[in-house]
This record gives C-alpha cells, sequence and structure tokens, in this order.
C-alpha cells in the first residue's frame, strides 16, 4: 500500500490489493486490505493427524481457505473504447 501511494496509486480506484492470512491489523488500515484467511487450525490438526496415523494409507487431507473481502478491491473499471 506504501507503495502504491509513493507512485500516486489509489486504492482500489488504480490498483486493488489481496492479503494472505488475514493478520489482525489489516482490518484496521486506513483501507482495510482485502484478504484470503488460511484455517490454520485445520491445518494443523490435520498434519497431526497424518503424523499419528501409523498406517500406511494414503491420504488426502484439504483446507479450504475462504476470502474477506474489504475495501482494498473494486471490480474493473470499463475503459473508454477508441471514438
Amino acid at each position: 500500500m506504501a507503495a502504491a501511494h509513493t507512485l500516486g496509486l489509489r486504492i482500489p480506484d488504480d490498483l486493488s490489493l489481496v492479503g494472505y492470512n488475514d493478520i489482525p491489523i489489516v482490518s484496521r488500515l486506513p483501507v482495510p486490505l482485502t484478504t484470503v484467511r488460511v484455517p490454520f487450525d485445520q491445518i494443523a490438526a490435520g498434519a497431526l493427524d497424518l503424523l499419528l496415523d501409523h498406517t500406511t494409507t494414503a491420504r488426502t487431507l484439504v483446507a479450504t481457505p475462504t476470502l474477506i473481502p474489504r475495501r482494498s478491491t473494486a471490480p474493473p473499471q470499463q475503459q473508454p473504447g477508441p471514438a
């Protein structure tokens, strides 16, 4: 956000930004940051289950992230066509 500001870009008018991990401060920024929240508790629990599983059965565990939309993103603006 600081680099965009330095370049004179406005968020989200000129540039949409999305963060990752949803750290608490991002919702309190001057332009709250849209983020992808990762279920670390599910990932950790799944990893422990796999480590403690003494069977040889292959398993796949899926932890689905969640998009948390905030004010740092906007739909693309239509560019005027040739006249």
